[in-house]
């Protein structure tokens, strides 16, 4: 077997049963990166010393437990993975590509690190992500650009978009992300891989930047952490490793995962959009979601175009962004925000945001926060009649790498940069609610598309099993032609 073609559940069966040892496994990803991540610029930091040692400890473990009873072993035991580098890793730079942070080493693992390694998962290293992880394209500052697998033209999608990449290309079967406005999920799409965001509060952050090392915690709402991978049972695996309170975030709650239900399409109430009013997808997007509506129904689910009745997108969004730019206002001098205020009368939605939250009072933002309740009570209604509602992630296959000051153009049209990025993302991190991304198709170019389900907040288990059946209707998770 080539390790680097498996996914993490296979590589830890097999390095469990003794088909495959952890240093096999951890050296043919080492040497891979090597020779395939120059190009792609989807590992920034490589730890070879660090993860053989871990590999080597990996399996004279999995070698003691043939004559003597030891602890048993961890999910991943012996499985390279790779870590985005917003996240510490004890002994690594954590800089999430800012500037002050450059030179900034990790003193101990963030919680979820640390949760992967206690599961025995062998850490390869760190990839790339945009400055302070706020842009759907990969361009660092320190770090330099990263590529998508496909089409080194084209973004790789962002924050977590070295992670991406990674996975896409086999350069690692797993990456831990993080997603307050798709960043999980955009690189899935782009890049024809697996992802999950969970629900708001399930997952905790602490030592992940931002925030800022040593600085007040400003980012509490609407972002999470979830992995990056080849099948939505690594998906799966990863979530159970890496859920539940860790006694650093009151938020985070113990709300248990339950058993993953085993479903077939059969009889599955799927709610399809295709698009939305805020940014109309491409042709090619509306192919790919009709194709697979087309293949739930056939095999047996009742699909329903829908979305929740009276849902105000437009607000929406407002809300969303308003709420995101007051968490990074928030930690600006008066000074400083007012530099924003002109902005509110600008033609790009974004900007208008900029200077709303720049301007927020106390009444405000608890405005904010009411209108999200009621659209999460909204969606949470919504899906009291549905499994899942399949939409787009984005609205195109990748594009080719630009400037943010440019237009993204959908089908020849013009649309403004960061709306139309987050147009299809948005509203899971606004209402709180977990989604999935699964590849399910491509552009008339040959550049991957994925779709996302969304399910009910603390429903991951049902939407893995909705997930896990529309899994097996589509092709095996399509390798780059670069990288096969």
């Amino acid at each position: 077997m080539n390790p680097c073609f498996e996914t993490a559940t296979r590589l830890a069966r097999a390095i469990r049963n003794g088909r495959l040892s952890s240093v096999e496994a951890t050296k043919a990803h080492l040497e891979r990166i090597a020779r395939e991540n120059g190009s792609l610029n989807a590992l920034v930091v490589v730890d070879r010393d660090g993860a053989m040692k871990a590999a080597r400890a990996a399996d004279r473990a999995l070698e003691a437990r043939k004559t003597s009873a030891k602890k048993p072993l961890g999910p991943l035991h012996g499985v390279p993975i790779t870590i985005k580098e917003a996240f510490d890793v004890a002994g690594l730079r954590t800089t999430s590509s800012h500037p002050p942070l450059e030179a900034n080493v990790a003193r101990q693992d963030a919680t979820l690190v640390a949760r992967l390694r206690a599961a025995g998962a062998v850490i390869l290293g760190k990839t790339n992500v945009p400055e302070l992880c706020a842009d759907f394209q990969t361009d660092s500052p320190i770090f330099g650009t990263t590529k998508n697998a496909w089409d080194e033209r084209r973004t790789a999608g962002g924050s977590t978009g070295g992670g991406g990449v990674a996975v896409a290309a086999r350069l690692s079967p797993l990456e831990l992300g993080s997603d307050i406005g798709g960043s999980v999920r955009n690189p899935a799409h782009y890049n024809g891989i697996f992802s999950l965001k969970p629900t708001e509060w399930r997952v905790p952050g602490h030592g992940h930047v931002p925030d800022l090392p040593g600085a007040t915690r400003s980012t509490r709402y609407m972002g999470t952490f979830g992995p990056l991978a080849r099948s939505v049972d690594d998906l799966e695996l990863a979530l159970r490793i890496v859920a539940g309170p860790d006694g650093y975030e009151a938020e985070a709650a113990p709300v248990p995962l339950g058993p993953t239900p085993k479903l077939t399409a059969k009889g599955l109430r799927i709610a399809v959009l295709t698009s939305n009013p805020l940014v109309p997808v491409s042709a090619d997007t509306v192919a790919v979601v009709e194709a697979t509506a087309k293949l739930l129904t056939t095999a047996g689910a009742r699909v329903r175009r829908a979305e929740p009745e009276g849902l105000d997108w437009q607000q929406g969004w407002d809300d969303w962004a308003d709420l995101f730019q007051y968490m990074i206002m928030n930690a600006l001098p008066l000074a400083e925000r007012e530099r924003h205020f002109r902005k509110i009368h600008s033609p790009d939605p974004t900007a208008r945001s900029v200077a709303r939250a720049a301007r927020l009072g106390m009444a405000q933002f608890f405005a904010v926060l009411d209108r999200r309740d009621q659209i999460a009570r909204r969606c949470e209604a919504f899906l009291d009649d549905y499994d899942a509602w399949l939409m787009p992630v984005m609205p195109d296959a990748a594009f080719v790498r630009q400037s943010q000051k440019l237009p993204l153009k959908i089908d020849g049209v013009d649309h403004p940069y960061f709306f139309a990025g987050t147009a299809y993302n948005f509203l899971a991190n606004l209402t709180g609610q977990p989604s999935i991304v699964l590849p399910c198709g491509f552009s008339k170019g040959g550049m991957p598309i994925g779709l996302q389900l969304t399910g009910k907040r603390w429903g991951e288990a049902k939407l893995l099993g909705v997930a896990k059946a529309l899994e097996k209707l589509l092709p095996p998770c399509p390798v780059p032609p670069a990288f096969a």
